[in-house]
């Protein structure tokens, strides 16, 4: 893989950046460059025969082959022996994989949509399975129209709440056939496969942490000249830059389906503060980040509770009762989920746990009643759910490096940028 991989959108749709997921039917005459994929998407081939390449793995491509792509996934056509002519759907993944996790509690067994479509990306579809594919798509064509003719319909009532159900039949479908073949690549017993494809998956996991090139380039038992170079030569991006990418992809879907303030947004995709965030985000997008989630706050309400990206609802949830006596089994029985589940939840959309979550959002809550109040720090331990000054003493220096009198003295809380 010695190409530069192309950084595809991170948008559903080319035109409306609200969509959620568009359709689209596609052509490929001729081996392609690499693409890096930001949003997911599926693919099913109606005619051709050629190969294509998924981090470094060789599938072949015949009618009725589906490939299902997530985020950070580098793609390559690498032969067309005749014409490919496919069905492209993209769809924002963690939107819709939540709603499947939402309903999937099977003897508290968890189910992992991310590692499932990514160790097994390809089905081939028999007459019958094709012909159940296609008729989703085209319910799906019908109501979002086609990308390419610009075709701008009018929304129908509950819309969102039918594509989201679309979608969710597809990746059951695509699921369900993938379980009964378990299709092995071309080149599965090829022992060159490139394992360092998973960089940019773990990059994208660990933000929060703000990755350096030496902590991945030792993680990964790379130089971090080779490190730098194989970004470079995979994604046409350097190191920072590929890190600033992924975190504007973040940002964009904390600003549309949480309450996060700025500050808490830029801690929690690696940025080092609100200031940082907001001047990156502006100069990128063309708009503050404030004004960027008041223009598209109709999405937030788009569907019903019950539709509704169940990961971010249950990230509201705990950011409205963080302060109250709370417990992990509790919080997830609420949303019929084990607590194994919700945690998993957490950890890949927070880089957080259950109660690192609720300790950041304790002590962040601190921080402003500490330079806000007068408040003594034993009343402020109370106030945002600790029972006595030892523990909220451990937990606020462990996150912030000082202990709350040195806070309260020498530092100045940067707030939201409009």
């Amino acid at each position: 893989m010695d190409s530069i991989s192309e950084l595809q959108s991170q948008y559903s749709s080319s035109f409306d950046k609200r969509k959620i997921c568009s359709y689209n039917v596609e052509q490929i005459n001729e081996p392609t460059k690499s693409l890096m994929h930001q949003e997911s998407r599926i693919l099913f081939f109606i005619k051709g025969k050629g190969t294509f390449k998924i981090n470094d793995v060789s599938y072949k491509i015949i009618p009725n082959s589906c490939v299902a792509i997530v985020p950070w996934i580098i793609t390559e056509v690498t032969e067309v022996e005749e014409p490919l002519q496919f069905i492209k759907i993209v769809y924002n993944f963690n939107f819709f994989n939540q709603s499947i996790k939402s309903v999937y509690n099977s003897f508290n067994d968890s189910f992992d949509i991310f590692n499932e479509i990514s160790e097994y990306p390809i089905i081939y579809c028999s007459e019958h399975e094709a012909k159940k594919f296609i008729k989703i798509t085209n319910d799906i064509k019908n109501e979002v129209s086609a990308e390419s003719i610009l075709d701008v319909k009018k929304e129908k009532i509950l819309s969102n709440v039918f594509i989201t159900n679309k979608i969710v039949e597809l990746l059951i479908n695509f699921i369900r056939i993938e379980q009964k073949t378990n299709i092995l690549p071309e080149n599965s017993n090829n022992s060159s496969f490139d394992e360092r494809t998973t960089i940019f998956k773990y990059l994208y996991s660990h933000l929060s942490e703000k990755p350096t090139l030496k902590s991945v380039s030792t993680l990964f038992f790379m130089s971090e000249s080779s490190l730098s170079k194989y970004c470079q030569k995979i994604t046409g991006n350097t190191f920072h830059d590929l890190l600033n990418e992924m975190r504007l992809v973040k940002t964009i879907d904390f600003l549309l389906y949480s309450e996060f303030t700025l500050n808490m947004i830029a801690d929690l995709v690696g940025f080092n503060d609100a200031s940082h965030l907001s001047k990156f985000f502006t100069k990128r997008i063309g708009t503050t980040p404030n004004q960027y989630r008041k223009i598209n706050r109709n999405v937030l309400n788009m569907l019903s509770s019950d539709e509704r990206n169940v990961t971010y609802d249950l990230i509201k949830y705990i950011s409205n009762v963080f302060t109250e006596d709370i417990t992990e089994s509790e919080v997830a029985k609420e949303f019929n989920m084990s607590v194994i589940e919700m945690n998993k939840i957490l950890l890949y959309v927070l880089e957080k746990n259950f109660y690192d979550f609720i300790n950041y959002l304790r002590i962040n809550h601190a921080c402003e009643l500490l330079k806000n109040t007068n408040n003594k720090i034993i009343d402020i331990a109370i106030t945002v759910g600790y029972n006595n000054t030892k523990t909220f003493n451990n937990h606020f220096i462990k996150l912030k490096k000082m202990n709350p009198s040195e806070f309260r003295k020498n530092v100045e809380i940067q707030y939201d940028y409009d």
